[in-house]
C-alpha cells in the first residue's frame, strides 16, 4: 500500500467517524478543565456544578469513544466521586 493509499483510508475514517477527528481537542479542554478544579480545591474553592458536570460529560464522552482518560482527569474524577460517596450525592459547592 503506497502512502496516498493510506492518506486516503485516513480521510474516509475522519468522514465516517468525525467524532473522532474532535477527540484531541475533548482530552485538551478535559485537561484543563481538571487542572482549574484542581487550583480551585487546593486554593479551598468550591466547585461549581457546571464544572462537574462539564468535567464528568467529557470523561463519559471519552470513555464511550474508547479514549483513555489523561492522568489529571482520571485523578479529579476518582477523588470527586469519593468525596460525593462519603457526605451525598452533591459535588462540592453545588448544593443550593
Amino acid at each position: 500500500m503506497t502512502d496516498l493509499d493510506l492518506h486516503g483510508d485516513t480521510e474516509t475514517a475522519a468522514e465516517v467517524d468525525p467524532l473522532a477527528a474532535k477527540m484531541p481537542e475533548v482530552l485538551r479542554l478535559a485537561t484543563a478543565l481538571a487542572e482549574q478544579m484542581l487550583a480551585s480545591q487546593i486554593m479551598g474553592r468550591a466547585i461549581s456544578g457546571e464544572q462537574f458536570t462539564a468535567l464528568v460529560s467529557a470523561a463519559r464522552l471519552l470513555q464511550d469513544n474508547n479514549v483513555p482518560w489523561p492522568p489529571l482527569v482520571q485523578e479529579v474524577v476518582h477523588e470527586l466521586a469519593e468525596r460525593m460517596n462519603a457526605v451525598g450525592s452533591e459535588p462540592d459547592g453545588a448544593a443550593g
